[in-house]
């Protein structure tokens, strides 16, 4: 009776291991992954294969088709190398532009001012989808540079109901992020450690959703 009830409870209690086990080595992924897309961002002109190189790995792992993360994440990150980094230059400057200009136009008033801070919101705006959606395109398809860029806007508008979580939960994310100056310094030192890879994560399943028809008709 007592060998039965003995292995009864060790029956009941290795599931309970397991998951333990499986949710302890997914943070150890993130972790890595965060601290890889770190490393490879620092030189500032590779974040875009950096990031492209992330969601590949991360989508894959939302399919749990994942294998060797440090070997697949290098190995997308030579892939996407050349196109990613072309359309992060191109974003990063039409970001510094766009941030310039309104610096320079906030300081002034009038109905023209007023307009021109409202263009460059809208333009701003398209900007930060464009960064959300053009690196799991790079990562997930092969097509020309302004394809991509095209694609970018066009798939998460026919897509909206899955896109729109991505914008919210990435913009929610970062307003939280640059609430105060505590939560700057919080802020920098989760996304630095996990923070990127968990916020990729959670994206790349909608992402998932957003790309599904394409990917079926590849």
């Amino acid at each position: 009776m007592t060998d039965a009830n003995e292995t009864g409870y060790a029956g009941r209690k290795m599931p309970m291991d397991n998951m333990i086990i499986r949710v302890l080595t997914r943070i150890f992924d993130f972790i890595l992954l965060n601290i890889l897309w770190v490393v490879c961002s620092i030189p500032i002109v590779t974040m875009g294969a950096s990031t492209a190189a992330l969601y590949s790995v991360m989508l894959k792992i939302t399919k749990n088709q994942e294998g060797y993360i440090i070997k697949d994440y290098f190995k997308a990150f030579r892939e996407n190398f050349r196109q990613g980094t072309i359309v992060w230059m191109i974003l990063a400057l039409l970001g510094f532009l766009i941030g310039a200009d309104m610096a320079i136009v906030s300081r002034t008033s009038g109905i023209v001012a007023s307009a021109a801070i409202v263009i460059f919101c809208i333009t701003g705006f398209f900007c930060f989808v464009e960064v959300l959606f053009v690196f799991p395109l790079i990562a997930v398809f092969r097509n020309s540079t302004g394809n991509m860029i095209k694609n970018a806007i066009l798939i998460p508008v026919s897509r909206l109901p899955y896109a729109l979580p991505v914008l919210l939960l990435t913009g929610m994310c970062l307003i939280l992020t640059f609430l105060n100056q505590t939560s700057i310094l919080a802020g920098a030192a989760i996304w630095s450690v996990i923070g990127v890879s968990v916020l990729t994560y959670a994206n790349s399943f909608f992402i998932r959703k957003v790309l599904e028809p394409y990917m079926e008709a590849r």
